[in-house]
């Protein structure tokens, strides 16, 4: 298998460098770009422009960095700051940001706001998401995607029921953990981190999107791990290749995708189906219970709003599976990402213990203070662990440029600083400047795990603000909670920034705490001397996934 893989992305690598040689030397861009100073690019040598695209390919962040300007880089644990480059962001100076087959308009940071403010039919966020993933490629129904209606059931009824499903995804997690990590409280156990907390994630996730059994279905959940593989792997691929070569090319390249959309649905269906018959029998009163109590889960919410849709498709059993199968995609890779980032960010240094024992305190006392019993109030007053997974993904934020956004407006747009980006342009911030700037972020190399916690806690470890005038402690509150794992600006945008922010960031911050907390509540790690190292993949930033950790069960029954 390994071999097949090595094969494979040999072959990927190969089509990438070809595909990108035959579009350069067939024109390039599509659309024209301003006349703005192109990263990368030497003016003396033959085929800058070419050999810009591979530079930006092999050395995107030193190339992103550089664009920003005064960034705190880490180096055997000192920190620097970068003066020696062109610092386009901070002189308020837009530039072009080459990859191998197009090229984005990068704007200064300062534009995040104006970004953000602008209409779909202005700058446009999801036709950028559209083509960077090759939906119509990777996706069986890629309308799923352009059409993502699933996103009303998340901002609508998950945010809502989270609350309602705390102790049953921690009671997954629970038996996850024991199957991976084992209970033996004696012996030390090496586990791959990445590989193990993606599993947990993928079957916490499952327990709220299609519930028991089903969730625990270990067929069910490698089509749903592999399509979060297989999307991204595909879209880079085919993204590389002139437009004429892709429908033939997607045939092979983008095969798993289609494969673990066929077994997901088929898994899933016949639980459809049994739903969808309860449903019709109750003569169309949905409000009106018969049986059993009737499930709670994103299955459920999707189909009591599918029946309601003139759209007859959004019933159909197959269209409901694939909805959740792009919901797992979009769940599990990220959150997995967050989880293995701040394992390795917390146990790597001499504060390590200090910094676990901190934590685990800290879930241990919401934990009792509560009857033993996880909630979402009692999920939000963790304040040390919200403050350590914001830290940590500041860090390692999966997005070297952010807010990317499409040019929809025929005649294009001009931005607050004069740059003119023509219709059908790409433009975005370089995010992985943002968040490595001192300015921001005091000592921004180093991972602080309670730089925003000791800020919130002030006052009352319950944010009372029960002295003052209303529109102080309004004012107050606000500045505080704008410190949260889930809160965006434009400072902090790793789940984007403004309306457009990813709408399951909430479900998954109270995921992330609970799957934490019972890491520390009921395992022991052997302390790291040093963190296993993120690598970036292109323009996206990958934390270590072969890297390994000693663990082992503490003693009692803690959750």
């Amino acid at each position: 298998m390994s071999d097949f893989l090595f094969n494979l992305s040999l072959l990927a690598f190969g089509i990438i460098i070809l595909g990108a040689t035959i579009y350069y030397f067939n024109g390039g861009e599509k659309q024209p770009l301003p006349d703005l100073p192109w990263l990368n690019t030497n003016e003396d040598e033959r085929f800058t422009i070419l050999r810009s695209r591979y530079r930006s390919l092999f050395n995107f962040k030193q190339t992103i960095d550089g664009a920003y300007g005064k960034v705190c880089y880490s180096n055997g644990g000192l920190s620097y700051t970068d003066t020696d480059s062109p610092q386009y962001s901070k002189q308020e100076l837009s530039c072009i940001l080459p990859s191998l087959a197009d090229a984005t308009i990068l704007l200064p940071a300062s534009h995040a706001a104006w970004i953000v403010s602008q209409p779909e039919t202005i700058l446009s966020a999801t036709e950028p998401h559209v083509e960077q993933l090759q939906t119509q490629y990777t996706f069986v129904h890629s309308w799923i995607v352009q059409n993502p209606v699933h996103h009303d059931v998340i901002k609508g009824e998950l945010t809502r029921q989270i609350g309602s499903l705390t102790m049953e995804l921690m009671d997954e997690i629970s038996v996850a953990f024991d199957e991976l990590w084992g209970t033996n409280t004696e012996e030390w156990k090496e586990i791959c981190v990445f590989d193990t907390v993606m599993q947990v994630v993928a079957r916490a996730s499952n327990r709220a999107f299609v519930g028991l059994p089903s969730c625990r279905n270990k067929t069910l959940l490698e089509h749903a791990m592999g399509f979060a593989s297989a999307v991204p792997l595909a879209a880079a691929i085919l993204s590389q290749l002139p437009e004429a070569c892709r429908p033939l090319a997607a045939l092979l390249i983008a095969y798993p995708n289609r494969k673990h959309t066929k077994g997901f649905a088929q898994i899933l269906r016949s639980e459809i189906e049994r739903r969808k018959q309860l449903l019709d029998a109750q003569n169309g009163e949905i409000e009106k219970k018969i049986g059993d109590a009737e499930p709670n889960d994103f299955l459920q919410w999707s189909l009591l709003r599918a029946r309601k849709t003139p759209q007859s498709v959004e019933y159909e059993s197959d269209i409901i599976a694939e909805r959740l199968l792009s919901l797992n995609f979009a769940a599990i890779h990220t959150s997995t990402f967050s989880i293995t980032n701040v394992i390795f960010d917390l146990l790597a240094g001499e504060s390590s213990r200090n910094y676990l024992d901190q934590l685990r305190h800290e879930a241990t006392a919401v934990f009792s203070s509560n009857g033993n019993t996880w909630t979402k109030k009692g999920l939000a007053k963790m304040y040390k662990m919200d403050s350590a997974l914001r830290e940590s993904t500041r860090l390692g934020s999966f997005l070297g440029k952010g807010l990317l956004r499409k040019v929809m407006a025929p005649q294009g747009i001009t931005t607050p600083n004069g740059t003119h980006c023509p219709y059908g342009s790409m433009v975005a911030v370089p995010s992985n400047g943002v968040h490595n700037d001192p300015e921001y972020y005091p000592d921004a190399a180093v991972f602080r795990p309670f730089r925003f916690s000791s800020e919130r806690q002030s006052n009352g470890t319950d944010d009372d603000f029960s002295s003052g005038d209303e529109r102080t402690k309004s004012d107050d509150y606000i500045r505080k909670a704008n410190l949260s794992f889930v809160s965006t600006s434009p400072s902090y945008h790793p789940f984007g920034h403004g309306r457009h922010a990813c709408p399951g960031r909430f479900f998954a911050a109270n995921e992330l705490k609970l799957i934490l907390s019972f890491m520390l509540m009921n395992y022991e790690f052997e302390p790291l001397s040093q963190r296993p190292a993120s690598k970036w993949l292109g323009q996206n930033l990958v934390p270590p996934t072969t890297a390994t950790i000693k663990i082992r069960r503490r003693s009692g029954n803690p959750t």
